[in-house]
């Protein structure tokens, strides 16, 4: 399940308004928590009918605050329309849904739509000017108003959004944060930003007194810049990495895009110990983006890592320092020629006697011994990296080596037996392997693929005939697939047609339209009519490659009932203990948000689902992730998909969320964010808080048991 899709990914399908909802909200005899159980019921069938205007101007704030979350969580154009008009309310948090669901039904309607923020947010600010300081006792608000405000601005886009968000970034602090993180999410959405916007942000992150900490966040998203651009943002950039916090945080990611010049500031980032683990390791990451001076400074800084973290003591290992070594190691790029010294101590390392430390040392060896190796897939060294001869990690090191050169002769023999290996991990990397390397027909590892029986091998085979359906047939022609690969792709959209794993299905969808499987329509009719957006997405993008091109799966039948979670819901933040063989680490899941996530999780948890299961994914400084007992990202639990219970949280360290594969699409996989991820904000559900110590993790780091508190 990949963390980089989000759950307002694509534009919802409406819903015919529910008359007797409609009904049941007017009747004086309803009483207010019956109404709530229906507006919650409402936003978990996605059933925007079921929602009434007359629930956004009732007296009870909490039936308000609740309709409006529902209206922009189902975020169609009925909810749209009444979230319009809920945006004028009084208070905060009726506003703050509003906005964010605005932001979300915002395609069709943006100007309006921008307009409307703008002004609501010049009423808040004036609101603020002449209210009181609130009295000590009150609970903290669950949103910042202004900043959802400009969260759903940018997610607008256009240039009347633009525009907006670089004005506020002349305003008050609180409002020049919130639009420069905006303009963040607006730069990622369109890969640009004017060059009056560029220089505002600049401007705004270079201020003598209270600079703009989220001014250099836009930059982060962008892949294009001009010289000009680029050497003010050096400056701007290298002159915040004196600052603290979230000011100096974004300075280091920003620096790459600043170009070569770059290199010894990140360079000395990545060597000072003051600085953060995550700042260190999102320093090693933008050395390797920068040529080969950037591979000169991570080779010059491998050895004294090598010394403090891997040196006399190796306990160090088991510390968060190990994400640093290990990202300096993966930005590395063959030949290594000033790093061999310390690279060699790496393959050299001897095994650890603990299954935590056995697995640092294990993964080191093996990155080391591939950087080493270069093309040769024989190398001794590369041979001796894993002690398990049928060891994950240099079975997968055996594979980047071998994805250094053409595949023939015994380098084409040793991707044979790794594409059949015992390790359904190591035959998904082998096929992503494939996707790159022409010279292989795959014909006959695609058809043991889609008979597989895990979901990872299964939808790595189908988004690998999406991407390049030549690759399906012997001839290398998208019109002519080999029949046995058509035969089992088939079988596959049969086997996992009820299946609960939105991913595969979507991806099997893909595959059969690119090759042209018209036996697939009937089961993409029915797709286009789910209660499910991201399989009617596909369903529609199918059906048109199949030649139904004004098909259009835009409508559909709320379930009857919402997820039966619901009726049993968490109401009070649990505490969950995970005790792996890498030491025992904590989170406290929070219902206020995700009522139906969290009590999902608590269950699974409650009934020893995630006993065994591995860390599966680690990106020092960025993510941890794990909730899938395949181990490869792809699987979760057999219950129904999970529907996107996302706000305008943001994500801070330590957040924990819900994985996704597309909207509505969670499961069992959750996240913990190791550093301030703006881009991940209004995107994923917020479910909870991580206790410190989550970045001393590693992928294959095993959960042994989870106490629930």
């Amino acid at each position: 399940m990949l963390l980089a899709l989000a759950c307002h990914g694509t534009k919802p399908a409406p819903t015919e308004p529910d008359p007797s909802a409609r009904a049941s909200a007017a009747s004086p005899a309803r009483n207010a928590v019956d109404r709530l159980r229906d507006v919650a019921s409402a936003e978990q069938r996605r059933a925007s009918g079921a929602v009434s205007s007359t629930d956004l101007t009732s007296h009870d704030v909490r039936l308000r605050r609740a309709a409006a979350r529902a209206l922009a969580r189902i975020a169609d154009e009925h909810a749209g329309e009444l979230l319009a008009t809920s945006l004028g309310d009084e208070d905060p948090e009726v506003i703050t849904w509003s906005a964010y669901g605005l932001g979300a039904t915002c395609q069709g309607h943006e100007d309006a739509r921008v307009r409307a923020l703008g002004v609501r947010a010049t009423g808040v600010l004036l609101a603020r000017a002449e209210r009181h300081a609130p009295a000590p006792s009150a609970p903290p608000p669950l949103f910042d108003v202004l900043s959802t405000l400009a969260l759903a601005l940018g997610r607008c886009g256009g240039p009347d959004a633009e525009h907006t968000l670089r004005a506020w970034l002349e305003l008050g602090p609180p409002l020049r944060e919130a639009a420069g993180l905006a303009l963040g999410t607006l730069a990622g959405a369109r890969d640009g930003l004017e060059d009056a916007t560029l220089v505002a942000l600049l401007d705004a992150a270079s201020r003598r007194e209270a600079p703009v900490a989220s001014a250099l966040q836009p930059f982060t998203r962008l892949n294009h810049l001009d010289d000009a651009v680029r050497t003010r943002l050096y400056e701007v950039a290298r002159s915040a990495l004196t600052n603290t916090g979230l000011g100096r945080t974004f300075a280091v990611r920003a620096l790459p895009a600043a170009g070569a010049r770059a290199v010894p500031d990140l360079a000395a980032v990545l060597g000072a110990p003051s600085a953060s683990p995550a700042e260190r390791a999102d320093a090693a990451r933008g050395l390797g983006r920068l040529g080969d001076e950037g591979q000169r400074a991570l080779a010059e800084a491998l050895a004294p890592l090598v010394d403090a973290v891997a040196g006399s003591n190796p306990e160090r290992l088991l510390g968060a320092e190990y994400g640093v070594l290990s990202s300096v190691v993966a930005a590395l790029e063959p030949p290594p020629e000033r790093a061999g010294a310390a690279l060699a101590q790496l393959a050299n390392l001897t095994v650890g006697a603990t299954p935590a430390l056995a697995r640092r040392t294990v993964l080191l060896r093996c990155a080391a011994a591939a950087l080493l190796a270069g093309r040769g897939s024989q190398s001794s060294v590369l041979a001796a990296c894993d002690p398990e001869p049928n060891g994950r990690a240099g079975r997968l090191a055996r594979l980047t080596v071998l994805d250094r050169g053409a595949l023939g002769g015994e380098r084409l023999r040793q991707w044979q037996a790794l594409s059949t290996a015992d390790d359904a991990v190591v035959r998904e990397h082998a096929l992503e392997l494939a996707a790159k390397h022409d010279e292989l027909d795959v014909t006959s590892t695609l058809t043991r693929a889609f008979a597989a029986k895990t979901a990872g091998e299964v939808a790595t085979a189908a988004h690998l005939v999406a991407e390049h359906p030549e690759r399906a047939s012997t001839t290398r022609s998208a019109d002519a697939p080999a029949p046995a690969v058509t035969s089992s792709l088939t079988a596959a959209l049969e086997h996992w047609d009820t299946s609960p794993n939105i991913e595969v299905r979507t991806n099997l969808f893909d595959a059969a339209a690119r090759l042209g499987v018209l036996t697939a329509k009937p089961r993409l009719e029915i797709a286009c009519k789910s209660d499910n957006p991201t399989l009617r997405e596909h369903a529609e993008r199918a059906l048109h490659l199949l030649g139904d091109r004004e098909r259009h799966c835009t409508t559909f039948e709320p379930p009857p009932a919402p997820p039966a979670e619901l009726a049993h819901a968490q109401s009070a933040p649990v505490h969950l203990e995970l005790e792996t063989d890498a030491g025992t680490f904590t989170l406290e899941l929070e219902p206020a948000l995700a009522p139906v996530a969290v009590t999902r999780i608590v269950e699974l948890a409650r009934a020893g689902f995630y006993d065994g299961v591995l860390v599966h994914r680690v990106v020092p400084g960025f993510v941890v992730q794990l909730g899938d007992p395949d181990g490869d990202g792809y699987g979760g639990a057999p219950r129904p998909p999970l529907r996107c219970e996302t706000s305008p949280a943001p994500f801070d360290a330590l957040s924990v969320g819900i994985a996704l594969s597309g909207r509505d699409t969670g499961s069992s996989q959750f996240f913990v964010t190791l550093g301030r991820e703006a881009h991940l904000d209004g995107n994923y559900a917020l479910i909870g808080h991580a206790a410190p110590g989550w970045d001393r993790l590693v992928e294959g780091d095993r959960v042994k048991a989870v106490h629930v508190r």
